[in-house]
This record gives C-alpha cells, sequence and structure tokens, in this order.
C-alpha cells in the first residue's frame, strides 16, 4: 500500500531550486511530500497514481507539465512557468493549495503552517496586493469554459440581503427560476451543508459559497452583489461579505469541473484589479463580462 502524503508536487527538472524549497517549507509544516522532476520526455522518481490519488492537493512548478492529466480530481495550483522560489514563497503555495482542499470540501487536508487562519489570511492579504503576473500560479481551463457557465442572468445586482442564509436562500429561489436546478430547498441545503465544513467566506468583502447537488441541472455561476455587508458569514478579515460568487455543480461533474471553477475563482480573487472591476461594475451584463473574461 502507497504511503500517504499530503502534497505531490511535480517540478520543471531546470527548476530544482524550486523544489528545494517546496520540500523545505513541507518540512517545516511537517507536511509528508513527494516530488518529481519532469521534461518533455518523461519525469524522474515518477509520481504514482496512487501517491497522486492520496494526496490532499498537488502543485506544479514549470510550463508544459507532463502529464498533467494525472492530477485530474486533486485540487492544484499550477505556476504555468518554472521560477526561483524562496522558502518563503513556496510556504504561501503550499498553504495555499492546501486551503484550497480545504475549500473545496476535503476537512482532512492539513492546515499548512501554524496559526493557519491569522496565517493564511495575512498571506492572502500580500497576494491580493500583488499584479496577477506576481501572484503567479492560475489553474488551467478549457477553452470556452466560462461562456458555458457564466451569464448576465445570472447575475443579482443590488440584492438586499442582510444575512448569509438570505442570499444563500435567495440564489437557491433564482436558480431554479432559471433552469438551473429543480429544487430550492435541496440547492439550499447542499449550500448550508458546505458552509457547515467551513466557512466560505473570503477577504475584501467576497465569498465563494458552492453547492454540488443532483438537483442542479448543469454547472454555472452566479454572482450575487449586495446592497449592504452581509452579517453572520465569517471571512478571513473580518469584512461583510458584499460580493458572493456561487457555483452550482451537478452530483455527476462534483470532480474536476468542481475544482476547475473553484481554483478559477480563489485564484482571480488574488487580483486586485479583478476585485475592483467585479465591485465597480453596476449592472448584470458588466459583472458577467468581467467574470467571464477572467474565468476564460
Amino acid at each position: 500500500m502507497a504511503h500517504r502524503v499530503d502534497l505531490v508536487v511535480s517540478v520543471e527538472r531546470g527548476a530544482k531550486q524550486a523544489a528545494a524549497s517546496i520540500e523545505e517549507a513541507a518540512r517545516g509544516r511537517s507536511l509528508a511530500v513527494r516530488t518529481e522532476l519532469y521534461a518533455a520526455d518523461g519525469a524522474v522518481d515518477e509520481l504514482t497514481r496512487e501517491e497522486i490519488a492520496s494526496a490532499h492537493a498537488a502543485l506544479i512548478i514549470g510550463g508544459s507539465p507532463f502529464g498533467a492529466e494525472r492530477f485530474a480530481g486533486v485540487p492544484l495550483i499550477s505556476t504555468g512557468a518554472a521560477c526561483p522560489l524562496t522558502v518563503e514563497a513556496a510556504g504561501d503555495l503550499i498553504d495555499g493549495a492546501l486551503a484550497l482542499a480545504r475549500l473545496s470540501g476535503n476537512q482532512a487536508a492539513p492546515s499548512g503552517s501554524p496559526s493557519c487562519k491569522e496565517t493564511l489570511g495575512s498571506k492572502l492579504r500580500r497576494k491580493l496586493a500583488r499584479t496577477p503576473q506576481e501572484a503567479g500560479p492560475r489553474a488551467q481551463a478549457p477553452s470556452g469554459f466560462a461562456e458555458s457557465v457564466v451569464s448576465a442572468d445570472y447575475v443579482l445586482v443590488g440584492l438586499r440581503c442582510s444575512t448569509r442564509d438570505e442570499v444563500l436562500s435567495t440564489l437557491s429561489r433564482c436558480a431554479v427560476d432559471l433552469g438551473l436546478a429543480q429544487d430550492a430547498d435541496e440547492l439550499m441545503a447542499a449550500f448550508l451543508k458546505r458552509e457547515a465544513e467551513g466557512t466560505t467566506g473570503m477577504l475584501d468583502g467576497f465569498a465563494i459559497p458552492h453547492a454540488k447537488s443532483a438537483t442542479v441541472q448543469r454547472a454555472a455561476v452566479m454572482v450575487a452583489k449586495l446592497a449592504q455587508g452581509a452579517e453572520e458569514w465569517e471571512t478571513m478579515d473580518g469584512v461583510p461579505v458584499r460580493v458572493a460568487i456561487a457555483l452550482l455543480i451537478p452530483e455527476g461533474q462534483s470532480g474536476t469541473t468542481h475544482l476547475k471553477l473553484l481554483s478559477r475563482v480563489a485564484e482571480a480573487l488574488m487580483d486586485d484589479g479583478f476585485r475592483a472591476a467585479v465591485k465597480d461594475a453596476d449592472d448584470p451584463e458588466g459583472v458577467a463580462r468581467v467574470v467571464s473574461e477572467r474565468l476564460s
């Protein structure tokens, strides 16, 4: 039986320094990590399917990854290019990958660094102040991916809800009206089940609620912009939620589709330009355009 690992890492062969930084940062977090070095012709110490399947999260450091399809269904952060990494930067990537694993519903995933909530919050604040180029990691999505799930019809602007549950209930009812789901109560229950596992409130007034349920008819992104901040919705920085980007996932697509959407939205929220554009857009068409452009 394969030894369980917390994190699997695939590093472009010319980026051995990055691999060393990741392994050092992982040791500092008491995490079990397995690293392979890859090139176009294959990988050294290639990760096994069992190791990948057992991991809580994965990192790919480099462009044109070898066998990227092997990581389907695993929370993944990819830098998209080989680059030197300090131990601190490697730790940020590790914490981000594990946070993504927990956000996707894997509550068995380790928290990463000590005092994770405070530490991750401060690290995400630093990332939120970076440009998209500096932020680096970006999940891959197929061509036309956003257009199939984002529509102006799915955007609610000026919503007058004062609590988390009011927001989620309104989204559930609207999803049924739009034909995205069959039963509002079942969808609401799926949203609340996810919130019970850990808040989806993020930073700077944003949240990423998500529901995986048989009542969902097709994968979609809904956006609710609130007239005032929602109370009773825990966030990393204590700022009330003003924008909820909700993910609706059919039960049969709860693996790869869920993780791709979640990764793309979570990474988009690290871009201050994206957040500002969503906040500034005052009509459904504008919001849908901003979200679609970033997720495509």
